[in-house]
């Protein structure tokens, strides 16, 4: 006789897509922190909670204006978040950034896709407005140069119109506050689209964890 499967609730989906999120931010605050520093005093000071809201028209029009000129297979809104994570990088850490040996220095960024009414998902219509919520975890060594560039009016503004970036809300992340099942509520709400997207995939595209992590080899 053929067993049923339910199906994982919203609750726990939610639930254990946080929890990943949150273990990948413990696992790199222990890489950077002092020995005797207590976690939650380098979440503080080295966390952002950003999330990136898009002028889609204007962004339309570039993606078609791209295709037109490489061919079809216009970039997703999180290979954005990427390219905006690598733009970052090369402004904190160097040109070389993307070699081995400048690896620890770069931030830990989690970026989730999200769309207007994700909070009520099972009342959820057309897909409207995607933008990301993200955490971002700096290394000590590129707090201050992040702070400098949120500082820098004119350079930020080039980044925003380079991406197509309506707003950029960033807030200090105070990533204790924490919900009934003991995850941050800050991952919590990053996964909220996630929870319905997971019940039915409308977008292939809906979360990045950067940079990608370095296999060790095993000589």
């Amino acid at each position: 006789m053929l067993q049923s499967h339910s199906q994982p609730s919203a609750h726990s989906i939610s639930s254990q897509y946080a929890s990943w999120f949150d273990d990948r931010i413990e696992q790199f605050i222990d890489a950077h922190k002092g020995r005797l520093e207590p976690t939650s005093f380098f979440k503080r000071r080295n966390g952002f909670f950003i999330t990136i809201s898009f002028d889609h028209s204007i962004r339309k029009q570039r993606l078609e204006s791209s295709d037109l000129i490489d061919g079809p297979g216009a970039k997703t809104v999180m290979d954005t978040f990427t390219d905006l994570y690598n733009l970052i990088c090369r402004n904190l850490v160097g040109r070389n950034y993307h070699r081995p040996s400048f690896h620890a220095l770069k931030p830990l960024a989690i970026g989730c896709l999200d769309m207007n009414g994700s909070r009520y998902w099972r009342s959820m219509g057309e897909l409207q407005n995607p933008h990301i919520h993200s955490i971002w975890i700096f290394t000590d060594q590129t707090r201050d140069g992040f702070q400098k560039l949120l500082d820098d009016k004119e350079r930020l503004l080039a980044i925003k119109e380079r991406f197509s970036i309506r707003e950029l809300d960033i807030q200090q992340l105070d990533h204790d506050h924490r919900n009934s099942t003991g995850d941050s509520r800050a991952s919590s709400y990053m996964a909220k689209f996630m929870v319905h997207n997971n019940h039915e995939l409308k977008v292939a595209d809906d979360f990045r964890v950067l940079p990608i992590q370095i296999e060790k080899s095993l000589n």
